[in-house]
């Protein structure tokens, strides 16, 4: 006769889990454009990067701008969004979709040229430390599944300028601006680097790359609700950036160029590939071997009780 062991619930609803693979239906991830500043025609860049992603009054909290795409019957702005900047914004409905946020993505999906361009020091000028937010570029990504989202970015080249640069630098941080916008806040400014200001003062910024809110104020302090989760300083098209995407949260993103050129010049588009993946599943084999170490601590604990 064949002894047979049975499963407890917990432990068969565990590992049936475990050895589910999820199904997805069609997808509908979409990009959203700001319609403000938007080219006549596929220029490149409009060669002023410091007015585009204007999204509402910073006075009076009046939103001024529309974004292509959105449904304003849900928020005026995407996702509930509230401040100051916004360049643009990611919505992914499945995990494995992949979407391109770009000028001509922008003229694909809705027939405008929209305005993402930035300098080529505006997320981190090496040269004298700065990398002021008025010419870094706002997005917004948000995932309905939980999934990892991976970011590479293409220099678009300016027919103006005439010279293609291609690092770039991103930093990602969980939620939202909040409050008043700080447009020279040192948010990307390592701490203890001794800046030259133009009247010959020195600067040194207490903010470094990993701080929370480095962008808004409330009530004159630093605050907010974005925390930082990481950033890379050699993003292109092939050096890529990578985070996890917990379902249902709106991700920050910072971006601008950072290949030590100024952070006013030269200017330039670029074309930011979002691809996603699903999270790594933990192995069925971790779960019986879970499942194992708990029966067995529990066997140790009895034969202990009856010592």
């Amino acid at each position: 006769m064949t002894n047979q062991r049975r499963l407890s619930p917990w432990a068969a609803y565990v590992i049936a889990g475990a050895l589910t693979l999820p199904m997805y239906t069609a997808s509908a991830s979409s990009v959203y454009y700001n319609t403000s500043q938007a080219y006549a025609s596929d220029i490149g860049t409009d060669n002023n990067v410091g007015q585009d992603g204007i999204a509402q009054d910073p006075n009076t909290k009046v939103v001024n701008t529309t974004f292509a795409g959105w449904d304003t019957s849900t928020s005026l702005l995407p996702f509930g969004f509230n401040n100051e900047r916004l360049n643009w914004a990611a919505e992914i409905t499945a995990s494995g979709d992949a979407l391109t946020v770009s000028s001509q993505d922008a003229q694909n999906r809705y027939g405008i040229w929209a305005d993402i361009d930035t300098a080529q020091g505006a997320w981190f000028n090496e040269a004298d430390g700065n990398g002021w937010e008025h010419q870094t570029d706002v997005g917004l990504i948000k995932s309905d599944v939980d999934t990892v989202v991976t970011i590479n970015v293409t220099g678009i080249d300016n027919p103006a300028a005439g010279d293609l640069w291609t690092n770039f630098g991103v930093s990602v941080y969980s939620g939202m601006p909040e409050g008043t916008w700080k447009f020279h806040a040192a948010w990307n400014q390592p701490a203890g680097l001794t800046i030259t200001m133009p009247d010959g003062s020195l600067y040194r910024p207490v903010a470094n790359f990993e701080d929370d809110n480095p962008l808004t104020a409330v009530d004159g302090l630093r605050g907010g609700a974005m925390s930082y989760i990481t950033h890379d300083g050699t993003v292109d098209s092939v050096n890529s950036i990578s985070f996890n995407a917990a379902a249902g949260t709106v991700y920050t993103i910072l971006l601008g160029g950072y290949s030590g050129g100024n952070h006013f010049d030269p200017k330039q588009g670029y074309a930011v590939n979002i691809a996603t993946a699903a999270p790594v599943p933990v192995p069925t084999s971790l779960w019986l071997f879970g499942g194992a170490l708990f029966s067995l601590t529990g066997a140790i604990r009895k034969k202990r009780q009856k010592v």
